[in-house]
């Protein structure tokens, strides 16, 4: 087979592109238009090299909000959770100017989330008027989640129930939810803060569907980096999560105070 420029370029551009994704160490895979990371960020530092403070009790993750401190904590205050399900981040952190992303990728925005959902319950794998959905079983881990609450794990994108932090700092949901950050808050001006209502991501046990809502800014959530473009419509629909509990035995490591 004869090796056109055309395909030497599209051939270098392909192991740029694993290169730059693995020196970050997080894999993505290519979901519709965009590329998702299938692990949560685990990172301490900004795009910059900046250190970001850690919180390491309920009373930390308390102050550095109240004094607006871009800050993260562990699953439990223990580093030891880090490798299996990332860091909490403040909602200062994930909009601090330095970046919280990797160079080159992003905070996905409310849109970017909500276009993930519409492919998955509109475009590829329904195909079919009404729509079943269920974007959220297709993307949580067959792992961890309730008897009756795993996911399909379709894309490898290995949504796990690590829970979410509340504004006193402590963990809740563990097991039956996860959420994260979108860069989107739902204040016009856009300032931090201001409204305290900032949009997230739920994926929540009993409901198929990925949902989204906004809440306290104090509150701490996960992220999921991604890059690319993606343009999609979707029925401007939502459903509100059930409250969760966390009534399961939990096998991760705990508080090492």
């Amino acid at each position: 087979m004869k090796i056109t420029y055309s395909m030497y370029q599209k051939f270098i551009l392909i192991i740029l592109f694993s290169s730059f994704i693995q020196c970050y160490g997080q894999n993505y895979v290519k979901i519709g238009k965009l590329y998702w990371a299938d692990h949560n960020l685990n990172t301490s530092t900004f795009a910059n090299g900046d250190e970001i403070i850690e919180a390491k009790s309920p009373e930390d993750w308390q102050e550095f909000f109240k004094q607006g401190i871009p800050a993260f904590c562990s699953m439990n205050y223990n580093s030891k959770n880090d490798s299996i399900h990332g860091k909490i981040y403040n909602w200062f952190a994930v909009v601090d100017p330095r970046g919280l992303a990797p160079e080159g990728f992003m905070v996905p925005a409310l849109e970017d989330w909500l276009g993930l959902r519409a492919y998955l319950n509109y475009d590829t794998i329904c195909r079919c008027y009404p729509p079943i959905l269920r974007s959220a079983e297709k993307l949580k881990s067959n792992k961890e989640w309730l008897e009756g609450s795993k996911g399909e794990n379709l894309f490898n994108m290995n949504i796990l129930p690590s829970g979410y932090l509340l504004n006193d700092g402590n963990l809740q949901g563990r097991f039956v939810q996860t959420s994260f950050w979108t860069s989107t808050p739902k204040n016009a001006a856009g300032v931090v803060g201001d409204s305290y209502t900032t949009y997230y991501i739920i994926f929540n046990g009993v409901k198929k569907d990925l949902l989204y809502d906004n809440n306290f800014d104090a509150n701490g959530h996960f992220v999921r980096c991604a890059t690319g473009k993606q343009f999609y419509s979707f029925p401007p629909t939502n459903t509100s999560p059930d409250s969760d509990s966390d009534s399961n035995p939990s096998g991760e490591e705990g508080d090492d105070k």
